[in-house]
């Protein structure tokens, strides 16, 4: 991310831009658009958001579409105010990496996902995650407020809680309740959060530092504030430190996990036996040193296949600078972590200079 966002402000068809906005640069996204056609709203989404299909279910309107993004490739906060009735259709895609938090501002509507209605108004929000197929049902007055996400970023900021990389993804519940106390504390979160990116003298605007700052933050309440496969961990109380063994060797895994480390080398640098390394492991992280070895380069290859030149790099090199010998086994630890092939996240990787 650059250190500032770049404001766009378009309007379809009023004599300033008869076009949908078009994606520039690399850096943070500052986007305010209104257009009184809804394929032009439908294009913007496409580009900044994700493939989806826009279907009035009534020809009344009750005025221009709205969208309003600002953000970047990983986080971005975005509304959309659709002005009549629609259907929007987002089809299957080949990856689980992206997720959203939607809740209504204002209006109501209902999320169907795996056969299953979801309702979504100012007291019910609906965690949706790209892959199978997903459509969304909502009325003229509907404004929907959404924080957008991947995989990837929750992950690191989990593991940071939990003082320990994480084996698994982040499965978070689909329905969220916002009169909780948990949901009642994360909309303040959010609200706070949203009024910060969109102000203009906001530090956020000018330091690239306090807004990844802002950024875990609010992924961090939408860690704890919402039920996922990792609430218990994070919610129960802090145990005692992990030995210096353990964060010794964690340290000496980061800087070396491209090279053939065995669980001999790890314990010889803590200074410990493998036997202690391995139960100190364990006991603290829940894993074992060599488990946490190949979570580091599983990480590591995701990273640089997220970011690579599918013209220049190929992933059996990706794979192989990460310490990886074996390519089938390399595989198959990859898309049972991230949810797709390294291929598919390296021909993802072409696209991504549009947020």
């Amino acid at each position: 991310m650059s250190s500032s966002c770049a404001h766009k402000e378009a309007v379809g068809s009023s004599g300033l831009d008869d076009r949908p906005p078009a994606a520039e640069g690399s850096g943070p996204v500052d986007l305010n658009y209104r257009t009184p056609k809804l394929i032009d709203l439908e294009e913007a989404l496409n580009t900044f958001v994700a493939p989806e299909k826009l279907t009035p279910r009534s020809q009344e309107r009750v005025g221009d579409s709205r969208f309003r993004f600002i953000g970047g490739k990983d986080v971005g906060l975005f509304s959309v105010s659709f002005g009549q009735e629609i259907e929007c259709e987002l089809p299957p895609e080949d990856t689980d990496d992206r997720m959203a938090f939607v809740v209504a501002a204002s209006g109501s509507g209902r999320v169907l996902l795996r056969g299953k209605a979801y309702d979504l108004s100012q007291r019910r929000g609906v965690l949706i995650t790209s892959g199978e197929r997903r459509s969304m049902l909502t009325d003229a007055q509907t404004t929907n407020h959404v924080l957008l996400t991947e995989q990837s970023r929750i992950v690191a900021v989990c593991s940071k809680l939990l003082d320990r990389q994480i084996a698994r993804p982040v499965i978070f519940e689909t329905g969220f309740d916002l009169e909780s106390g948990s949901g009642q504390g994360w909309m303040s979160l959010f609200r706070f959060a949203s009024a910060e990116f969109e102000d203009q003298h906001s530090f956020l605007r000018h330091s690239a530092a306090a807004r990844k700052q802002m950024e875990d933050m609010l992924l961090t309440g939408l860690l704890l504030a919402h039920a996922n496969n990792y609430s218990e961990a994070l919610l129960r109380p802090q145990s005692a430190a992990a030995p210096f063994y353990v964060r010794r060797a964690e340290a000496f895994i980061e800087a070396h996990y491209a090279e053939p480390l065995s669980l001999a080398d790890i314990a010889a640098h803590a200074g410990v036996s493998a036997r202690s390394l391995q139960n100190g492991f364990q006991s603290f992280r829940g894993m074992t040193p060599m488990a946490f070895l190949r979570s580091i380069r599983l990480q590591q290859a995701h990273r640089r296949l997220r970011l690579a030149d599918p013209s220049r790099e190929t992933v059996t090199e990706i794979a192989l600078a990460c310490g990886f010998g074996h390519m089938g086994e390399f595989g198959a630890l990859y898309r049972r972590s991230f949810g797709e092939t390294p291929g598919q996240t390296l021909k993802r990787s072409a696209g991504r200079g549009s947020l």
